[in-house]
C-alpha cells in the first residue's frame, strides 16, 4: 500500500497548488468587482444630487420644451415626466450625468489567454484525469503491484472522489465564477471523468477478473447509468458528451487475454440506455444520435471477438436497433398526428445503418441456424417502427431491404465449394452448409415480404391523407420489396436459369397485387393521396410481376424486358390516376434500364434464332414498343423530362434492334461476331441516316430536345461510319476484300448507293429544320457516297470482284471515269437549273473541272488511239453544250436584255 499512497501524495501537491491559485484569483476578482460596484453607486448618487435639466432638442423640432428652471429661493417646479426612451442633451452650464462605472474590456490577447487558460485547460484536464486513472490501473496491472480486488476498489474510490468533487463544485459554482473571464464547466468535467472511471472499473471487475457475476454487474452498471443520468441533467451537455465518449471508449483502453463478447454486449446496452434517457429528458437529440452511432460502430468488434459465432453481434444489433427506434422515433412522435408529420431524415438514416449492418452480419457463414430468426426479428423491429409512426415510414422499406439483402447474400449449396461464396467456407461444423438452407431461404422469401407488403398496404388504407413523401415509402415497400425478394431468390436458387416454378410464383404475386389493387379501391372510405398512390403502385407491381414471370418462363427472356413492361404498366396507371409519384417511378425504371443498356448493350446472347423473327424482337423490340407506348401515355398529361426519357429509350432500343438484326443476318446468326465488313458499315450508316431523317422531320413538326439531339447523334454516327468505314477502312479500293454479288446487283448498292440517296434525303429535310450548314454537310456526304459508288461500280465492271488499286487500270475503265464525271456534272447542272439550286450548279462546275483535268492530264498520258480522241471530243462537246445552255439562260433574263450587245 506504500506505492499507491506515495502516488496519491504526489498527485495531491499540484492539486492543492491549483486549488490555492483558483481561490486566490477568486478572492482578488471579488475585490475588484466590489470596487467597481462601489464606483457605480457613487456615480448614481452624484447624478441624483446635480441632475441635468432637460431642454428642447434642436434636432427634434417636435420635442416639447420643459419649464424654465426656478430660482433657488423659490419652490422648484415639478420635473417633467421621465420617458425612458428619450435622451436629451444637457443644457449649457449643467453638470452631465456620470454613467455607472463599468469594468474595462480586456484586450483581444487577454481574451485568447483567458480562453486558453480557463476553458481549454479545464477540458483537457478533465480528459487527462479520466485517462490518467485508466493508465494508472493499467500500469499497476502490468507491474503486478496490486491485487485485482485492490485495483477495482481504488478505481471505484477514484471515480467516487471525482464525482463528489464535481458535485461539491457545482453547488458552490457561483462563488468560483471569475468576472470578466469566460469559464469552463469544471463540475461537469470532473463528474464526467468520474463516470468514465466508474464504468471502466465495473466492466473490468466483471470481464477481466470475474470478481462479480452477471447479476451484480447488472446492478452496478445500472447504478452508474442512473448516476450519470442524474448528473448530466444537473451539469449540462459537457458531462453527457464526455461521459458517452468515455463509456464507449473504455473497452478499447482495458484489454484482456480472454475477450468476452457477451460482456461487451451487456456493457454497451447499459451505456446506451442512460445516454438515450438523458437525451430524452434534456431534449438533446445530438446525444441520442451519437449513442446510436457509437453502438453501431461496435458491431464489427463484437463480431470479431468471436468470429465462429455471430450470435453476440446479432443480439447486439437487435438490442441497439430496438433502443434507437424507441428513443429516436417512438418517444418523440407517440402523441403527434401522423397525417401532419413529414419524414424524420436523421432517424431514418440511423435505422438504415442498422439494416445494412444486419445484412452484413447475416451474410457471414458464422450466422448459422440463427440467420432466419435474426433477419426476421430485425425486420420486425423496423417494420413495427415504420408502421406505427409516419415520421419513420422509410423504416418499412428498410425492413424489406434487410430481407432482400439477406436473401441475396444467403449461403446456399448442397456441398462445400459449390456456392458462389465458396471462398467463405472452411472445414468444421460451424462453416458447413445446412442441408435445409434452401428450404429456410425460400420460406423466408415467401413469408417476410408478404408480411411487410401487407402491413404497408394496411397503413395506406388506414391513413388515406398521409403526405405524399410518407405514402411513397409505404407504397414502395408494399410493391418493390416483394419483387426484389423474388429476384433475389431466383438468382440464388435458380441461378438465372429457366424456372417454371419461379414463373408460377411470379404469376401468383401478380394476382396478389391485383387483389390488393381492388381492395384499396373498394375499401377506401375516403379519397386521399395515399390510396391513389397505393392503388397505382399495386397495379404497376402486378404488371411487373407478370413480366418477371415471363422472364422466368422464357429461356432467353431478360430482366430488361420486365422493367420495360413495368414502365409501360406504370405509365398506363399514371395516365388514369393523377399521382406524380407514378410518373417519377416510370423515370426511375427508365434510368435503371438506361444504366443496364450503357453497361452492356447486349441483351440476347448466342444465336437468337431465324432471320427477322427471332429473340431479338423480344429482347429489343418489346422494350422499344413498351417505352414508346409509355411516352405516348405520359404525353397525355404533359410532355416533361420523364416522357422525353421514355421516348429516348424507345428510340435507342429500336436502333439496337435493327443493328443486331443486321449483324445477325450478315454473320450467320451470330450478332456478337468479332468482325466488321463493308456491307455492315453501309447498312448501319443507312440505319443511322434513316433515324436522323425521321427525327429531323419530327423535330420540324414539333420542336423537342429528344428529336433534335437524337437526329444529331444519329447523323454523327452516319458521318463517322461513312468517313472512316466506307471511304477508308472498308473501301474495297484500298483493301483485298472482294465485292459480294453480281456485276450490277452487289454489296456496293447497300454500302454506297443507298446511304448516298438517304444522305441526300436528309439534306432535303434539313433545309427546313436546321441551319444551312447542316444541309450542306449532308449534301456533301451524299455526293461523296454516290461518287464512290459510281467509281467502284465502274471498276467492278472492268476488273471483277477484286477492286484493289494495285491491280491496275484499263483504257476502257479510264475513259469510263471521264464519262462518269461529265455525266454527273451535267446531271447536277440540270438539277440546279430546274430547281434554281445554286449549290448544285456550283458542284456541277466542280465535277466538270475534274473531268477537264482528268482528260488533259490522265487520259492524255494513259489513253491511246481512238479512246484518246473520243475522250477529248466528248469533253469538247460537253463543254460547248454547257456554254450554250448558260448563254441561252442568260439571254432570257430581264437584266441581260437591257444590256447592249
Amino acid at each position: 500500500m506504500e506505492i499507491p499512497l506515495l502516488v496519491l501524495l504526489a498527485l495531491s501537491i499540484p492539486v492543492c497548488a491549483i486549488a490555492g491559485l483558483v481561490l486566490g484569483l477568486s478572492a482578488r476578482n471579488r475585490l475588484t468587482a466590489l470596487q467597481h460596484r462601489i464606483g457605480a453607486l457613487e456615480g448614481e448618487l452624484r447624478q441624483l444630487r446635480t441632475g441635468p435639466v432637460p431642454t428642447a432638442s434642436a434636432a427634434d423640432p417636435f420635442a416639447q420644451a420643459p419649464a424654465p428652471e426656478a430660482p433657488v429661493e423659490e419652490a422648484p417646479a415639478a420635473p417633467p415626466p421621465e420617458t425612458p426612451d428619450s435622451e436629451a442633451p444637457p443644457a449649457a452650464g449643467t453638470v452631465p450625468s456620470i454613467p455607472p462605472a463599468m469594468p474595462p474590456s480586456p484586450p483581444r490577447n487577454a481574451d485568447l489567454e483567458a480562453t486558453l487558460g480557463s476553458r481549454w485547460a479545464v477540458w483537457v484536464g478533465g480528459v487527462a484525469l479520466a485517462l490518467g486513472g485508466i493508465f494508472l490501473v493499467r500500469y499497476s496491472i502490468e507491474q503486478n503491484l496490486l491485487s485485482p480486488a485492490t485495483r477495482i476498489a481504488l478505481g471505484g474510490l477514484f471515480a467516487l472522489a471525482l464525482t463528489g468533487a464535481g458535485e461539491w463544485l457545482r453547488r458552490g459554482e457561483r462563488s468560483l465564477v471569475l468576472p470578466g473571464i469566460p469559464h469552463a464547466n469544471v463540475p461537469a468535467i470532473l463528474t464526467a471523468a468520474g463516470t468514465c472511471s466508474a464504468f471502466a472499473s465495473a466492466y473490468a471487475a466483471y470481464a477481466l477478473y470475474g470478481l462479480i457475476g452477471p447479476a451484480a454487474t447488472f446492478v452496478i452498471l445500472g447504478a452508474i447509468a442512473a448516476l450519470a443520468l442524474f448528473a448530466s441533467t444537473l451539469h449540462g451537455p459537457i458531462l453527457a458528451a464526455l461521459g458517452l465518449l468515455g463509456a464507449m471508449g473504455s473497452p478499447l483502453l482495458v484489454s484482456s487475454d480472454r475477450p468476452q463478447p457477451w460482456a461487451l454486449v451487456i456493457y454497451l446496452a447499459f451505456v446506451a440506455l442512460p445516454a438515450y434517457g438523458v437525451a430524452r429528458l434534456r431534449l438533446w437529440r445530438w446525444l441520442a444520435l451519437s449513442a446510436a452511432a457509437g453502438a453501431l460502430a461496435w458491431t464489427l468488434p463484437v463480431f470479431l471477438l468471436e468470429a465462429t459465432d455471430a450470435l453476440p453481434a446479432m443480439v447486439h444489433l437487435v438490442v441497439q436497433g430496438g433502443l434507437a427506434a424507441f428513443f429516436l422515433v417512438v418517444l418523440p412522435y407517440r402523441s403527434l398526428a401522423n397525417t401532419d408529420l413529414g419524414i424524420d431524415h436523421a432517424a431514418s438514416i440511423v435505422l438504415l445503418a442498422f439494416a445494412l449492418a444486419a445484412i452484413a452480419i447475416s451474410a457471414t457463414v458464422a450466422a448459422g441456424d440463427g440467420r432466419p430468426v435474426f433477419v426476421s426479428v430485425m425486420a420486425l423491429v423496423l417494420l413495427a417502427t415504420g408502421f406505427r409512426f409516419a415520421a419513420a415510414a422509410p423504416a418499412v422499406a428498410w425492413a424489406g431491404l434487410t430481407v432482400f439483402g439477406a436473401l441475396l447474400l444467403w449461403p446456399i449449396g448442397t456441398e462445400l465449394g459449390t456456392a458462389p461464396e465458396s471462398l467463405l467456407y472452411q472445414s468444421g461444423d460451424v462453416f458447413a452448409v445446412r442441408p435445409h438452407a434452401v428450404e429456410v431461404h425460400l420460406g423466408l422469401a415467401l413469408l417476410a415480404p408478404a408480411v411487410i407488403a401487407g402491413a404497408s398496404l394496411v397503413r395506406l388504407a388506414r391513413s388515406p391523407h398521409l403526405r405524399l413523401s410518407v405514402a411513397s415509402w409505404y407504397a414502395g415497400a408494399a410493391t418493390i420489396g416483394p419483387l426484389l425478394a423474388l429476384l433475389a431468390s431466383y438468382w440464388r436458387v435458380a441461378e438465372l436459369e429457366r424456372s417454371l416454378s419461379f414463373a408460377l410464383v411470379a404469376g401468383g404475386l401478380a394476382l396478389a397485387f391485383v387483389v390488393a389493387f381492388q381492395w384499396l379501391l373498394r375499401n377506401g372510405r375516403e379519397e386521399g393521396t395515399a390510396l391513389s398512390l397505393g392503388a397505382g403502385a399495386t397495379a404497376s407491381a402486378a404488371l411487373a410481376a407478370l413480366a418477371l414471370g415471363l422472364v422466368f418462363a422464357l429461356e432467353k427472356g431478360m430482366l430488361t424486358v420486365a422493367f420495360a413492361l413495368m414502365a409501360l404498366g406504370t405509365a398506363w396507371v399514371a395516365e388514369r390516376i393523377a399521382v406524380p409519384a407514378l410518373r417519377h417511378a416510370v423515370g426511375a425504371i427508365g434510368l435503371i434500364v438506361l444504366g443496364r443498356l450503357v453497361w452492356n448493350p447486349t441483351i440476347v446472347d448466342g444465336n437468337p434464332g431465324p432471320l427477322l423473327i427471332n429473340w431479338l424482337l423480344w429482347g429489343y423490340g418489346v422494350p422499344a414498343a413498351a417505352f414508346l407506348a409509355a411516352s405516348r401515355l405520359l404525353e397525355r398529361t404533359g410532355r416533361d423530362r420523364i416522357a422525353q426519357l421514355t421516348e429516348s429509350l424507345g428510340i435507342a432500343f429500336a436502333a439496337f434492334l435493327i443493328f443486331f438484326q443486321i449483324r445477325h443476318a450478315l454473320y450467320a446468326g451470330d450478332p456478337l461476331a468479332q468482325d466488321f465488313s463493308l456491307m455492315e458499315a453501309g447498312l448501319v450508316a443507312t440505319e443511322a441516316l434513316v433515324f436522323a431523317a425521321l427525327l429531323t422531320r419530327l423535330d420540324l413538326g414539333k420542336a423537342d430536345p429528344v428529336y433534335r439531339w437524337g437526329s444529331l447523334i444519329f447523323k454523327a454516327v452516319s458521318f463517322g461510319l461513312s468517313a472512316i468505314g466506307l471511304l477508308l477502312v472498308e473501301n474495297p479500293f484500298f483493301s483485298e476484300r472482294e465485292v459480294s454479288g453480281g456485276v450490277f446487283f452487289n454489296s456496293l448498292i447497300l454500302a454506297y448507293l443507298l446511304p448516298g440517296i438517304l444522305a441526300g434525303v436528309l439534306a432535303r429535310v434539313e433545309q427546313h429544320a436546321r441551319p444551312r450548314a447542316h444541309a450542306l454537310s449532308s449534301a456533301i456526304l451524299s455526293l461523296l457516297l454516290l461518287s464512290a459508288y459510281i467509281g467502284l461500280e465502274i471498276r467492278r465492271i472492268f476488273i471483277g470482284p477484286q477492286l484493289a488499286v494495285w491491280k491496275g487500270f484499263t483504257q476502257g475503265e479510264q475513259w469510263s471515269y471521264s464519262v462518269a464525271l461529265l455525266a454527273t456534272g451535267i446531271l447536277l447542272l440540270a438539277l440546279g437549273l430546274l430547281g434554281s439550286n445554286r449549290f448544285a450548279r456550283l458542284v456541277s462546275a466542280g465535277y466538270l473541272v475534274l473531268a477537264v483535268l482528268k482528260v488533259f492530264i490522265v487520259d492524255l498520258a494513259n489513253l491511246e488511239g481512238v479512246m484518246r480522241a473520243v475522250s477529248f471530243i466528248g469533253l469538247g462537246l460537253v463543254l460547248i453544250g454547257i456554254g450554250l445552255v448558260y448563254q441561252r439562260l442568260l439571254a432570257h433574263r430581264p437584266s441581260n436584255a437591257a444590256i447592249p450587245s
